[in-house]
């Protein structure tokens, strides 16, 4: 390791600015997915922070303590605690590249520093022995965290099923008797029950049916982790106008201006696409209600490898600060005295789109209507 040592203190005393950028430059035409998280930061801010990453690394083989470093950095990693990143962050990829990217920047100087081939070949074998070690340090341990993680999901998810089984049975009967005997109250004793008596037992009556489908879409959601995908060529077109027509079967609305453009098939599982479609226009149509000519389209197109499609509003829109609440479960960014609904149809239609290996986002405006992407693998 001491030629290598020897090649990396040249570097640092008289090329360290030029690997720094180089290093930058490469991570940027490369599209490291790390960097996706630094990608408006200027790189003048980020080169002093690569400068010092070399200056470590050099000290550290110095002073043998790089392995050491390595370890308590990984440990970092693991625990979550590296400032500014997440550990979900950073793919297996992502180590295999910045080795790649690191190699590059230093051996353009090897060059400069010696004519010897022998020597250079021996830094070379050197670096290359270093770096396969650090890499399969951090891969192994990244694969680790992804496997411990799995395992807590898989937990997470038969805790919530079983959590869901026991409220819905737990609860049903009692909802069932508080409805029924509501039911009772007002068809056989309506005479003896003035106004505000009727009033209250009407909105008895209305909490427990809201209750029974909070319930019911609970369940579909905690089972939607077990089902198992039945993939097939999907015409999108027909399930968006299929969705539109059921739609408007149960709730005719002239005034809706429906657009389906032509959208792009996939291969997916029919039945839960239909879900996720159903669902997207089902809140267009909702959101957009009061709108004296309210206009929902729906659009696809093909963009890196994805296919994604979009339905838009013209609705009430949302404030994007609250953007984080939008795909959780019982989330609502409006009461249910404004729009009906459970929380339940926008966190069921991320887990669908997620299960296809897909993702799902939104952009909006306060009165100015919304649109929701979603995309999956383009298959075709």
């Amino acid at each position: 390791m001491e030629k290598l040592i020897d090649f990396l203190k040249f570097i640092q005393k008289n090329h360290i600015e030029e690997v720094a950028r180089q290093s930058l430059k490469d991570s940027r035409e490369m599209n490291l997915p790390i960097l996706k998280l630094f990608a408006h930061v200027p790189d003048e801010v980020l080169i002093p922070q690569s400068i010092k990453g070399i200056n470590d690394f050099v000290d550290s083989l110095v002073d043998g303590t790089y392995a050491e470093k390595q370890l308590a950095s990984l440990k970092l990693w693991e625990e979550d605690k590296l400032p500014g990143i997440k550990k979900e962050d950073i793919e297996p990829t992502d180590l295999v590249l910045i080795y790649v990217i690191q190699k590059k920047g230093y051996f353009k100087f090897i060059p400069l520093y010696t004519k010897d081939s022998q020597l250079a070949i021996d830094i070379v074998m050197e670096m290359e022995a270093l770096h396969l070690a650090s890499q399969n340090v951090g891969v192994n341990l990244l694969f680790k965290m992804r496997k411990d993680t799995e395992a807590q999901l898989e937990l997470a998810n038969k805790e919530l099923e079983s959590f869901s089984y026991s409220v819905s049975h737990d609860l049903r009967a009692p909802l069932r008797a508080i409805h029924g005997y509501t039911k009772i109250l007002l068809e056989d004793h309506l005479a003896n029950l003035d106004a505000e008596a009727q009033r209250m037992m009407n909105s008895v009556m209305r909490n427990t049916e809201r209750m029974g489908q909070l319930i019911d879409d609970l369940l579909t959601f905690s089972r939607m982790g077990k089902k198992e995908l039945q993939l097939t060529k999907v015409n999108m077109t027909d399930l968006a106008r299929n969705a539109w027509n059921e739609i408007n079967s149960t709730t005719p609305s002239e005034k809706v201006n429906m657009v389906v453009s032509p959208l792009l098939p996939a291969v997916a599982d029919r039945g839960l696409m239909s879900q996720v479609l159903s669902n997207l226009v089902s809140n267009a149509v909702k959101y957009s209600g009061k709108k004296e000519n309210p206009v929902i389209e729906v659009s696809s197109t093909e963009k890196n490898g994805e296919l994604i499609y979009c339905v838009k509003d013209n609705g009430v829109g949302f404030d994007m600060k609250y953007y984080d609440k939008l795909f959780g479960v019982f989330q609502r960014l409006h009461s249910n005295a404004e729009f009906e609904g459970t929380g339940i149809g926008l966190a069921l239609v991320k887990r669908i789109v997620t299960r296809h290996g897909g993702r799902i986002w939104a952009e909006a405006e306060p009165d100015k209507g919304a649109a929701f992407y979603f995309s999956l693998r383009n298959s075709n």
